[in-house]
């Protein structure tokens, strides 16, 4: 009996382990540039949604958030985002899906 009871806990910790280790794979934590990719991308997306397509304009507003947003892109730096973060942000269509697919 006290074999099966340490078979069953050893099966149980592997298939604990395994979905856990795999969660953690293919991502490492964010550096200064990948917060800063994750931001452009958001106000893209903010941009396009509102109907506007002027350049300049995006480049203004990226500037201004990355200023007023400049202590939270450095807490970002502590979150996991994909190793294909810029593969991520290029298809993510939201924000959500930025949230949920793209940074943990």
């Amino acid at each position: 009996m006290r074999r099966a009871t340490e078979t069953g806990r050893w099966v149980l910790a592997v298939a604990l382990a395994g979905p856990i280790a795999f969660a953690g794979c293919h991502r490492h934590v964010a550096s200064a540039a990948d917060c800063r990719a994750v931001l452009d991308r958001l106000v893209d997306l903010e941009l396009e949604e509102s109907g506007y397509r002027d350049a300049a304009l995006a480049v203004r507003w990226r500037a201004e958030l990355a200023r007023r947003f400049e202590s939270d892109l450095s807490r970002c730096e502590t979150l996991h985002v994909r190793d294909d973060l810029a593969g991520c942000l290029g298809t993510a269509r939201s924000s959500e899906e930025i949230a949920h697919r793209c940074v943990e």
